[in-house]
């Protein structure tokens, strides 16, 4: 699974990275004023969260092994051709 960080050191708490996260990986805590993963199992590996915050707070450590066993559709356990 995904690990997402969020650098308090860094985080100015404007909240881009939970606004800019379409698929509702990113919380904000109200009671520390700070961002973090609540999801990161269904981290679909945009990068908006990433892109968009303006103090490079944010880090995603992609598990590719974990990315490997998605199916675009459930019950669909086609294997990419290799080449």
């Amino acid at each position: 699974m995904n690990k997402i960080t969020f650098d308090s050191e860094k985080c100015i708490g404007c909240k881009i990275c939970y606004k800019a996260c379409f698929i509702d990986v990113i919380r904000w805590d109200e009671k520390n004023k700070s961002p973090y993963a609540a999801y990161p199992e269904d981290c679909v590996n945009c990068c908006y969260c990433i892109a968009e915050c303006p103090k490079g707070a944010v880090s995603i450590d992609v598990d590719y092994d974990y990315i490997r066993q998605w199916e675009a559709i459930p019950g669909d356990r086609r294997k990419s051709a290799k080449a």
